[in-house]
């Protein structure tokens, strides 16, 4: 596991974000932080953690953030 995985998985953990996006204990342990995605939290919470461990300066992360999300 890559800590990009693990950061990804921590902040998923939260309960109140598995409550509200319906997330499950056993998808969470499975989740990675490259495509393909099954849910939009995960993909542009993937594409923040990536993006910002790429050394991409925050206004490169925004535009990928605001391109994602506007293809929900």
């Amino acid at each position: 596991m890559s800590k990009r995985d693990d950061l990804l998985r921590e902040i998923l953990h939260d309960n109140e974000l598995m409550e509200k996006y319906k997330l499950k204990e056993k998808n969470i342990k499975e989740i990675r932080c490259v495509p393909p995605f099954y849910d939009k939290i995960v993909d542009v919470l993937a594409t923040i953690i990536n993006e910002n461990a790429d050394g991409r300066s925050s206004r490169q992360i925004y535009n990928t953030i605001k391109n994602s999300i506007h293809k929900i």
